[in-house]
């Protein structure tokens, strides 16, 4: 805009200069040939404004043309934006959700692999108790086994293992002479069961 303004004021430089030549000849009362040539001069300068004119409009027209465009770009690019935010915004939205259902799915692994190394540990717990018992049967048993026989040889007594826990039943052998032995222990006392049962041994070695 500057430079059609100073434009404009070049060209109205030539127009001012025939003015006042105008008024020097009206003044000095020249030949009617000089104004004629004045005025000539004057149609040419104002040809040259009018042009002048015509361009400097086209050039204001671009310019508002061109800022229009501008402008019309900005709020496109404006609501392109603002869409941009809101489906940003409801993305945001959706994935809470789902970050929600990661955060306990990650509470209940954690849970699950601190059950899971519990029960390892309850389980090696087990085994080493396992070993311990199976360590203790492998001993227990032949003492038992032996115990028993060394019983049954003193006492010539077979127990019936198989009969109720309250009753204490078995046959005692005394050379060709069986005695079923059938004590109901809820009816007697440990004391009499066990005289009882040292009655029937021989004492004859």
């Amino acid at each position: 805009m500057g430079k059609v303004m100073a434009t404009l004021t070049e060209n109205l430089q030539p127009l001012e200069d025939v003015s006042k030549d105008i008024i020097q000849i009206l003044s000095t009362l020249e030949t009617h040939t000089s104004l004629e040539k004045t005025l000539a001069k004057e149609e040419q300068v104002l040809d040259l404004l009018l042009e002048t004119e015509a361009t400097a409009s086209t050039i204001i027209k671009a310019f508002l043309a061109l800022e229009r465009n501008v402008a019309e770009k900005l709020i496109e690019a404006e609501g392109k934006k603002h869409n941009s935010l809101a489906k940003l915004c409801q993305i945001e939205q959706e994935l809470k959700p789902i970050a929600a259902e990661n955060a306990r799915a990650e509470t209940e692994l954690q849970f699950l692999l601190k059950e899971l190394e519990e029960l390892k540990v309850m389980e090696e717990e087990m085994e080493q108790l396992q070993k311990e018992v199976d360590e203790d049967t492998t001993t227990a048993i032949p003492s038992a086994v032996y115990l028993a026989q060394l019983y049954h040889k003193v006492t010539k007594i077979q127990w019936d293992y198989d009969c109720d826990p309250t009753l204490i039943r078995g046959v005692h052998y005394n050379g060709d002479v069986a005695q079923p032995i059938n004590i109901d222990s809820t009816q007697h006392s440990k004391t009499f069961v066990c005289d009882y049962l040292w009655s029937l041994v021989s004492t004859d070695w």
